[in-house]
């Protein structure tokens, strides 16, 4: 064997190995979380359209099966209740505004893998406000993880963003949008997001939670 082809083996050797080393300490794709009745999340939603802009809730949950999550929602000094519901993936179905989802595409497409990106669609009425009604439509991104700190601490977060779109039926109004989270899988779930548009921003921070 010649020297250089005896360093060429050698190359593609190293080559190899360390492509194997890097594949082994790469993060594993994180999992659809394994929510239990009880687990409990606290946070503060912030939207300036609101007067006071921030409020406290709580999200306990009341029942997990294979086809959804259901929790009770409990707003600042108990003042009001009432219920919300997520696929198991936690895309809204019932959210805790009241808006009522009908889900095409998921934002939440688990396994979750950093560079990952998938089409979202999805459309929203609010029963109680009358004849609103929008369609949203995203491009996700898994940008990869980041530290994030929040009201309930640090965390180790997978950043997800995505954006697009969203149009009125009952109105003529559309924009671009942007949503943007960062899920902890300690939490089960998000511990910030971030709704934006060319007129909104509303911000959603963990205050505290409990899980098993």
């Amino acid at each position: 064997m010649s020297i250089g082809a005896s360093l060429i083996g050698k190359a593609a050797a190293a080559a190899f190995l360390l492509s194997g080393l890097c594949a082994a300490q790469a993060p594993a794709p994180v999992a659809k979380p394994e929510v239990k009745v009880d687990d409990r999340w606290v946070y503060r939603l912030t939207d300036k359209r609101r007067k006071p802009p921030s409020m406290i809730y709580e999200m306990r949950v009341s029942f997990v099966d294979a086809r959804a999550i259901h929790a009770v929602v409990e707003r600042q000094g108990g003042k009001r209740e009432g219920d919300a519901t997520w696929t198991p993936e936690w895309n809204a179905v019932v959210a805790p505004d009241e808006g009522v989802v009908e889900v095409e595409k998921g934002m939440f497409q688990f396994p979750l893998s950093p560079g990952q990106q998938y089409p979202a669609a999805w459309e929203m009425r609010r029963p109680r406000a009358g004849a609103f009604h929008v369609r949203h439509e995203r491009r996700v991104t898994i940008v990869g993880w980041e530290d994030v700190e929040v009201p309930a601490g640090r965390f180790r977060a997978l950043k997800i963003q995505a954006d697009g779109h969203f149009r009125r039926f009952d109105k003529v109004a559309s924009d671009e949008a942007r949503n943007t989270f960062w899920y902890a899988p300690q939490v089960k779930r998000w511990v910030k997001s971030v709704y934006q548009d060319a007129a909104l921003e509303v911000v959603e921070e963990l205050y505290f939670y409990r899980v098993q």
